[in-house]
């Protein structure tokens, strides 16, 4: 089983050299590649440093949201399916640069590495005061999808919903306006639907959730990625039902991502074309060696 790890999330607060060395010992982990942030470049400090770290047999998944989560902090209508004209111009333009990001790192590797671009469905609703609609996002997919995306796919990432009465992390569409907006939309580029099990947990408030969220993908013949991070109901470091990439049970004994939940959600979607792992390692000091166990323990619990 071939896995994309992202790295970024296992990475926070470490310097350039710790960073080569979780990246060195990925290589030693057999993964398919990275999951790898765009947040208007390739890398926080230095982009051309992060390609270096690309070993020739990786395949990149690329994800926006890091950087559509910077823009909302100072955009609050930004997003691909806002009500709101300009700000959903805005977020195209900025899915834009990531597509030319796509191109520099192409020509750097000399391959076309990148298997696939993940996009959202912002802005955040639930108080926000913005708005969103399907046919927004359906006809930001339509114009993306009409681009040159140099053989990657695009990923609609279901990220969690805006549900009453809870506070939301995410709160951008429903999965089942995700989808919809996927299968409404036109284009020569492919698209399909990613689900990431801690988000679906998050919203959920519970395991049972990403399940929940799989199938609905699966039957409406678009689930074309599955992503595993935790949730956890309570804890000190990683928050209460956060967006914080919690690890295995095995690792964190609050995480509800366990063993077992991992095999249901595999069993659920299939033949995948796309499956990963993004796990947080805490606290900020921990050094390179047990971040990369912190890995490794999910690989294993997955494989």
């Amino acid at each position: 089983m071939k896995i994309h790890v992202g790295a970024y999330a296992a990475s926070a607060g470490l310097d350039e050299a710790a960073e080569a060395d979780l990246y060195a010992g990925l290589a030693g982990l057999g993964v398919a590649g990275l999951e790898q942030p765009f947040f208007g470049a390739l890398h926080r400090r230095d982009e051309g440093w992060l390609i270096g770290q690309i070993r020739p047999d990786w395949s990149l998944v690329l994800t926006t949201l890091p950087g559509t989560m910077d823009r909302l902090s100072a955009d609050g209508h930004f997003g691909l399916a806002s009500a709101d004209r300009d700000a959903r111009r805005r977020a195209v333009d900025y899915v834009e640069a990531a597509r030319l990001a796509v191109e520099k790192l192409h020509g750097a590797l000399g391959r076309r590495a990148v298997r696939a671009v993940m996009v959202h469905s912002a802005p955040r609703l639930g108080g926000s005061g913005a708005k969103a609609s399907v046919e927004a996002f359906a006809d930001s997919l339509t114009d993306l999808r009409g681009r040159d995306w140099q053989g990657a796919t695009l990923l609609v990432e279901h990220c969690d919903a805006a549900v009453p009465s809870l506070e939301p992390d995410k709160g951008f569409l429903r999965i089942e306006d995700d989808v919809l907006a996927a299968r409404l939309s036109s284009g020569k580029t492919p698209v399909s639907v990613a689900i990431n099990w801690g988000r679906s947990a998050v919203e959920t408030r519970s395991a049972e959730g990403p399940l929940e969220h799989i199938a609905r993908a699966v039957q409406a013949d678009m689930l074309g990625a599955l992503f595993f991070s935790g949730a956890a109901p309570a804890h000190p470091d990683y928050g209460a039902w956060r967006d914080s990439h919690v690890p295995f049970s095995t690792t964190v004994p609050e995480s509800l991502l366990t063993p077992a939940a991992a095999k249901a959600a595999l069993a659920a979607a299939g033949a995948c074309p796309i499956l990963g792992l993004k796990l947080q390692t805490k606290p900020a000091s921990l050094p390179v060696p047990q971040r990369l166990a912190v890995i490794q323990a999910g690989l294993n619990a997955l494989r």
